[in-house]
């Protein structure tokens, strides 16, 4: 019957994982850190890129509506006057004066 084998304490866990640990595994660990650091990079640059153009995209939406809404705004003005100057002179549309603000 085999015994279990305990780690040593925690404080000299450290060097008993370096000396179990040899040179060639180490070296890979190492280019697994690596590449694992550059995965997180390219992840972290293509977040901050689709930010970026969630942004850009919100803002040409802002910029549409509030162009929408000034020329709504125009065409209301242009309709107000236009009532306006029919109400003041009901022939003013068969005589073409309302033509000049619609």
């Amino acid at each position: 019957m085999k015994g279990t084998i305990e780690p040593p304490p925690l404080c000299d866990f450290e060097e008993w994982i370096d000396k179990e640990v040899n040179e060639k595994d180490r070296e890979w660990f190492n280019e697994l850190r690596d590449c694992n650091a550059k995965i997180n990079a390219g992840i972290a640059a293509r977040k901050k890129e689709e930010e970026q153009r969630n942004e850009r995209i919100a803002e040409e939406k802002r910029r549409a509506t509030a162009k929408r809404k000034t020329e709504r705004e125009v065409k209301l003005a242009r309709a107000r006057r236009a009532k306006a100057a029919l109400e003041e002179n009901p022939d003013a549309l068969r005589k073409g004066i309302v033509e000049q603000f619609v």
